[in-house]
């Protein structure tokens, strides 16, 4: 039993610094606009599950680095890495989508991907879910949700606090005290779980 885990354990590390390995040369070739070597280099890396690696390769085929521009095959890659966890990813289709950036614009689809990367943590996604609970845009208005993902983005430190307080503030004055306090109570019960999950 103790030889099996062993073995497990010493496989597992052996994938994951091929992975990195692939990654880190990945990026280096990149860098040095060696752009055939760093998609084989992003290629292996992404077949070995690399959300990075994915989310690199989408961006050299978005902006045909070495490849013909590819703006369906970037996309894919993009969502690939998002639903492996790759919260730029997330963030990047919910703009994408948001403007229609070689995509048809789709509020909704952008609401979905702000989403998924507020969940993952990223502030600005937040504070744009935030913008789209409060605007009805891509989703169904809800106040109280708008406070939830405000608050959760201001738990983010003095610069967001500066950048977007007098906005909130000014959506806040907007909502009853009710609505504020249960978008708080919200924001703390995400902010409680996630802190449960790591």
């Amino acid at each position: 039993m103790f030889f099996k885990r062993w073995v497990v354990a010493c496989c597992t590390l052996l994938l994951a610094s091929a992975q990195a390995g692939d990654l880190e040369d990945g990026i280096k070739f990149h860098e040095r606009a060696a752009y055939a070597k760093s998609i084989a280099a992003f290629e292996r890396a992404s077949a070995k599950g690399s959300t990075e690696a994915q989310r690199r390769l989408g961006f050299m085929y978005y902006h045909g680095e070495g490849v013909a521009q590819d703006s369906k095959r970037a996309i894919s890659l993009f969502e690939k890495a998002a639903k492996g966890g790759d919260v730029e990813s997330a963030h990047n289709l919910g703009t994408m989508y948001e403007y229609g950036m070689s995509v048809t614009q789709d509020k909704g689809r952008a609401a979905e991907w702000f989403g998924r990367a507020a969940d993952l943590g990223e502030p600005y996604a937040q504070f744009r879910l935030s913008v789209m609970f409060y605007q009805g845009e891509g989703v169904t208005r809800d106040r109280v949700e708008a406070a939830k993902w405000w608050n959760v983005a201001m738990n983010n430190g003095q610069a967001w606090e500066r950048r977007f307080l007098p906005l909130i503030e000014s959506a806040q004055a907007k909502l009853s005290a009710e609505e504020n306090a249960e978008g708080k109570r919200r924001a703390d019960e995400w902010t409680a779980a996630r802190f449960v999950k790591k």
